[in-house]
């Protein structure tokens, strides 16, 4: 009986034991199943805000980001939104009591890296559908067209024929010293009426040149039916505010200083390097932003966004200047190159050079060059006016391409014909994307620059009149704390964009 009694006391202790056991192990596996659903809940909170991706900038940019602004409500307004989210998949039994972003790494972080990154990981393309091996190919990578040994030979043949007129000069005082006869003198003096007389007849290019500068080079370039945008960007709240504002020094369009001239034909060189190595980039460029030729979207802040890339003013009128000032001076430079190589073309020079400075022979050689450079200048001038209009140009021309006499600017309609499938060359954009490889990091600012302004343009759908790239975030954290059952669970989990 005794022993029965043992049995019991002894079976009441086990079962209270299990019991106990059984309530711990029922505690810690609900905790655990507790914790691992706060876990999948704050990971989920995390994935439904990366789901709020700007759509606007996704769809036309294919770039991802999030607007840690959250609209202009605030980074706050995010955090709610989690908080509620939590309490919604988690129930009653769980109490939120922080939660927190953190680890934030931004679009624009570490020179914009992320920005960068997404072109490269996330753009598909192949560089000869988008032009910059054909721009490669067609250039032959001569990106420096008037080399130090070609400004060499050009001193060389200024000091010859200078010498030769010296020489010339000389010989004819000499025989005129030893001619003491009325009738020569009076001969020389008819001649010399005769070349007053022919000189001031002569046009002189610089002149007529000058003339449409003064009027707006830029503006008689402009096709009679591009729309330019009366918008003007606030350049204080872009990306790229305060970074590669500078105008291009364009070409000395005077012509009376060789020095000067010199100088101008080794400008805007250097690019063929950049399209190579900034290939994707300029791709990019290529494929999702407007320029005057090549307008893909009708709802844009501004119209002409390639040329914005290019010189990052506050207008499009402003840019378009800017752009053509820039491509004049890489034409100026190749068409040096072929008039000074033209026999022809350099005699008509020499002829007029004569005229003009008839009274000083030997800066006839000096003004010969000045007057190829203008005509060089005016046969880039056609260039743009031909380009501008959907033609392509050749890169280096010969006498055969060449279209412009020295009075061309007057007429420059005569040479304006439908631009043909058929035509060899660079187009305006080709060279756009030879100026935007010219600029460097800037491009990638000034590219975040026209994503904002569109994305935050009033009226356009899908715009957010707040968003600033500032605020856009490709990676961030969550820090959360759960309670259950007085329990805490501190919660870290990092969501973004691969």
């Amino acid at each position: 009986m005794r022993n029965k009694g043992y049995v019991t006391v002894f079976l009441s202790i086990m079962l209270v034991v299990m019991l106990i056991i059984s309530t711990a192990v029922i505690h810690v596996v609900d905790i655990s199943g507790a914790k691992t659903k706060s876990v999948t809940a704050v990971r989920s909170a995390t994935s439904n805000e990366l789901a709020n991706y700007n759509r606007f900038i996704f769809d036309r940019y294919h770039i991802l980001l999030l607007d840690s602004d959250a609209g202009g409500r605030g980074q706050g307004a995010l955090e709610e939104e989690m908080t509620e989210l939590l309490k919604e998949n988690l129930g009653e039994d769980y109490q939120i009591s922080d939660v927190e972003m953190s680890g934030q790494v931004g679009l624009m972080d570490d020179d914009l890296s992320e920005f960068k990154k997404q072109i490269n990981d996330n753009f598909i393309y192949d560089a000869a559908d988008y032009g910059v091996n054909e721009i490669l190919d067609k250039t032959n990578g001569n990106d420096k067209p008037v080399s130090d040994e070609t400004l060499n030979e050009v001193d060389n043949d200024i000091a010859n024929e200078k010498e030769e007129i010296e020489k010339q000069e000389a010989e004819k005082e000499k025989e005129e010293s030893a001619e003491d006869d009325d009738s020569q003198r009076e001969a020389d003096e008819a001649e010399k009426e005769r070349m007053r007389k022919e000189a001031a007849e002569a046009k002189d290019p610089r002149d007529e040149l000058k003339v449409y500068k003064d009027a707006g080079l830029a503006k008689m370039l402009l096709p009679e039916d591009a729309e330019l945008s009366e918008n003007i960007a606030d350049m204080s709240i872009l990306p790229s505010a305060g970074k590669g504002s500078e105008t291009t020094e364009a070409v000395d369009t005077d012509f009376k200083s060789l020095d000067r001239m010199k100088l101008d034909t080794g400008k805007n060189t250097g690019w063929g390097k950049n399209l190579a190595t900034e290939g994707e980039a300029l791709i990019y460029a290529r494929k999702y932003f407007n320029s005057l030729t090549d307008q893909k979207y009708p709802d844009t802040y501004l119209n002409l966004e390639k040329e914005y890339l290019v010189a990052g003013k506050d207008n499009d009128g402003a840019n378009f200047n800017e752009v053509v000032d820039e491509i004049l001076l890489i034409r100026f430079a190749v068409n040096f190159v072929c008039i000074i190589k033209d026999s022809v073309k350099m005699s008509e020079c020499g002829l007029l050079a004569a005229l003009l400075i008839w009274f000083f022979p030997p800066l006839q050689p000096v003004v010969k060059y000045l007057l190829a450079g203008c005509w060089a200048y005016i046969e880039s001038i056609a260039d743009v006016y031909l380009m501008v209009r959907g033609h392509k140009i050749p890169y280096i021309k010969d006498s055969t391409t060449w279209v412009t006499d020295m009075e061309s600017l007057s007429h420059l309609d005569d040479y304006l014909d439908e631009p043909s499938d058929e035509e060899s060359g660079l187009g305006y954009d080709d060279y756009l994307t030879i100026l935007m490889a010219l600029k460097g990091d800037v491009l990638y600012y000034r590219m975040l620059d026209l994503m904002q302004m569109n994305a935050s343009m009033e009226g356009v759908q899908g715009s957010d009149t707040s968003f600033r790239m500032k605020n856009a975030i490709t990676v961030f954290g969550v820090n959360a704390t759960v309670v259950y059952k007085g329990k805490e669970f501190d919660i870290y989990e990092e969501a973004g964009y691969e």
